[in-house]
């Protein structure tokens, strides 16, 4: 049987818009910002990002979590909300969902933050890596965040270069 050529272009395009990043990652849960947030004191900074790389800086994170000791620093999870901002406020209401993968005294923290607000922008992602001291709390190692464009707005699948 020969297929015409419009239905081989057709399946292809099917195929390929299939095959983009999903914005949840399998086994990630809801993060709820809490009613009332782990006790200590909070960081007032904020990330940075290298725009070109992606990488994730934050000036005076770890200096807070070895002056203070705070309680949110005991669990990766608060760890992560807390260094990324995600207990709010926000414009608008995104959801949020966290992915933890433990890795000795390490964990990668993976945040999705999609229903940001924005026309180009369909998701956000930081992947950051925190790591247990000896007192028991988690520091800032690493991370990188990317973005996901909406349709016709750039790039289908997770990088760090921007949507236009």
């Amino acid at each position: 049987m020969r297929w015409p050529r419009a239905s081989i272009v057709i399946l292809l395009l099917v195929l390929v818009a299939g095959c983009s990043d999903p914005v949840q990652q399998s086994g990630a849960i809801a993060w709820k910002v809490p009613a009332t947030p782990a006790a200590g004191e909070r960081w007032t900074g904020r990330i940075t990002v290298e725009r070109t790389a992606g990488t994730i800086a934050a000036p005076g994170f770890n200096d807070l979590v070895d002056r203070a000791a705070p309680q949110w620093a005991g669990a990766a999870d608060t760890a992560a909300a807390e260094l990324l901002g995600l207990n709010g406020p926000f414009d608008g209401r995104p959801e949020i969902y966290l992915l933890q993968e433990p890795d000795g005294d390490r964990t990668v923290v993976t945040a999705t933050l999609t229903h940001l607000g924005d026309d180009s922008v369909e998701a956000e992602r930081y992947r950051v890596v925190l790591t247990r001291g000896g007192d028991g709390r988690f520091r800032f190692t690493s991370g990188v965040r990317t973005l996901k464009c909406h349709t016709g707005r750039g790039h289908a699948d997770f990088s760090v270069d921007v949507c236009s």
